[in-house]
């Protein structure tokens, strides 16, 4: 996604939610009160929400309207989840000091 405009990148964040929460195209349109073929060139990056409408847009969504202009680094956020199913494992009171050794981790690895 590299080159892809900011209307793409919204289209296939705003997609990517709509299946997760397991909704249709026709769903969310109704919840935004558009047509399901303005929903659909929406997903597909050839038309942009207006402004007004992005604040009901993330709440259909249930995210922010920051997260729908996100690039997602796909690599990135699979090892995320990866070591959230590791903290997972870990008792409470051991995550914090998991987590500072990860942090240290990176740090040195960056250098």
């Amino acid at each position: 996604m590299p080159n892809s405009t900011i209307t793409e990148i919204l289209g296939k964040n705003i997609a990517e939610r709509r299946r997760r929460l397991g909704l249709s195209q026709k769903e969310l349109a109704t919840k935004l009160g558009i047509t399901q073929d303005a929903m659909a060139r929406m997903e597909k990056g050839s038309m942009a929400p207006k402004m007004a409408r992005l604040p009901c847009l993330a709440e259909a969504l249930r995210c922010s309207v920051t997260h729908l202009f996100r690039r997602h680094d796909e690599d990135a956020e699979a090892l995320a989840a990866s070591i959230a199913d590791i903290l997972r494992t870990v008792p409470p009171e051991g995550r914090e000091a998991l987590l500072d050794l990860v942090a240290h981790a990176a740090r040195v690895m960056g250098k």
